[in-house]
Formats: C-alpha cells, structure tokens, sequence
C-alpha cells in the first residue's frame, strides 16, 4: 500500500493518470473514495492524488492536529514528499477549506482552487450543526448519528425525490460506524473541531489563483449563501450553482463533473 510520512502523519495515497498532478482532498469523514466520480473523468487529462485525511481511513489517527492550517500543512507535505512543487488544488466541504488555506499560507505552489461545497467561515448556523454532531457522536448510538448526519446533510427537497436512496444511505452509514473496521471517534471529533474553528474571512483577497466555487442550490449544510461569500471575495472566481443539488454535490450529477474538469482544463492551459 502507498503510504508516506506527511508533517509527520503516515499518510495513505493514491496517485491516478497522467498530466499536471491535482490534489483532491476529501470532506469530513471521508476518505480517499470520496472523488469515485471524478478521478475516472479526470485521470486522462491529470494525474489524480488522492488521500485520507488524518483521523481517517487507513492514515494515522492523530491525538491532536486537527486544524484546518494543520491540516493545510499535511497536504502540502504529501506534495512535497511526492516530488511535486506544486499542484492544482480541489476540495469539497472541509478539503475546500484546507484547499483555501493552502492557497493562503503557499500561493506559489496551488496552481487553481477548485471549492465545491465549503465555506470561508462557520456562522451559528453552521456551528449550531457541528455542535450537535459533536454531541451526537460521543452520546448517542451510531444510527442517530447516520439519521442526523443524512437529514442535515441532504435537506428537504432531495429527501423529498430521493426518500429511498436516503434510506440507503443511512443504512451505509450505519453500518460503517458499526462494523468491526469503524475509525476510531477521535478523528471524526476531530474534523468536526477543524471545521468549528475555521475561518479565513479576512484572508480571501489573498487568495490570487485560478478558483472555480460549486454548490448545491439545496445544499443545507453550506448553503449557497457560503459560496457566494467566497465568490465575491475571491478575485477574477467563478461561480457555479447547480439547481436541486444538496451538500453531497460530488454525487450528483455528471454536469458537475464535466463543468469542474473544464475548468481544471482552462487553468491548466489559460487563453
């Protein structure tokens, strides 16, 4: 298995296809699996790094480190370790605001700044929501927490054309957070605790790349309200809000992953 020593984290990667390296970096609780839909779509045209973030998948559960700059930190190492000197950048939820802060803190080595359903800052709302997962997790059982974290997350309209699919969906999480190989609970705390603190407000007009924002006009969790934020404070951004879509964006629809590989293409090779 590919694993490397990044910031000190023993790191899991996967490293798919040819071309400029694009680091996608996963949400919270996810690990390297949650790009499925993209890397196929994306690997002819760039070389595809995924990972699990620490507190997550087969990388080291760390006791401490969970800070989006921490955070930041290990995904410009696992760069570094791998030779690259620099890499277009795409995250989704908590990996775009460790994608923000990378393109801060190291401008010279994020190439372009793919945000697709994130944040610059956590308001009450939001907060409010992580408070209550944090709580739901160390308190309860594994299937409140797989029926709360699927209701808040997909919000009425897609629940109301997907109910099914939204009781598979819980029924997965479920299971996950049962079965013999759940991930300890000190890394999904910790990304909840990375997420509660994170806040890069002040900081967006620094951001000079490439940058592309995608959100669900549904999505419950940052609503777009968040991506317009980061819009009107990046730049020369574009934005991009798709009709119906909740904060699980990267499943949605196959016109996300076209329209976010044409972007990748434009800022690889700009007019």
């Amino acid at each position: 298995m590919p694993f490397v020593i990044a910031n000190g984290v023993r790191t899991y990667y996967e490293m798919t296809g040819e071309g400029a390296p694009l680091l996608l970096i996963a949400g919270n609780g996810m690990d390297h699996t949650a790009f499925r839909d993209q890397v196929p779509a994306f690997a002819p045209r760039f070389r595809c790094i995924t990972y699990d973030l620490r507190g997550i998948g087969k990388s080291d559960v760390t006791d401490s480190g969970y800070t989006v700059p921490e955070m930041a930190r290990d995904a410009l190492g696992l760069l570094f370790v791998l030779g690259f000197s620099g890499a277009h950048v795409a995250g989704y939820s908590l990996g775009g605001a460790i994608g923000q802060q990378m393109a801060i803190e190291e401008p010279e080595r994020v190439q372009s700044l793919s945000l697709y359903s994130t944040f610059s800052h956590v308001e009450p709302y939001l907060r409010r929501r992580y408070e209550l997962l944090v709580k739901i997790l160390v308190e309860t059982t594994p299937e409140l927490w797989a029926m709360f974290t699927t209701f808040s997350a997909f919000g009425e309209e897609y629940i109301n054309a997907h109910d099914a699919e939204i009781e598979k969906e819980i029924a997965l999480r479920t299971a996950r957070w049962r079965g013999p190989d759940a991930p300890p609970k000190v890394g999904l705390l910790g990304h909840y605790q990375a997420i509660l603190a994170h806040d890069v407000r002040s900081r967006l007009s620094e951001i000079r790349c490439p940058t592309w924002i995608a959100v669900g006009s549904s999505d419950p969790v940052a609503p777009p309200s968040y991506a317009r934020y980061l819009h009107e404070r990046i730049a020369g951004s574009q934005l991009r809000i798709y009709p119906g879509a909740p904060h699980r964006l990267l499943n949605f629809t196959s016109q996300f992953t076209a329209d976010a590989l044409a972007f990748l293409l434009e800022a690889r090779e700009p007019v």
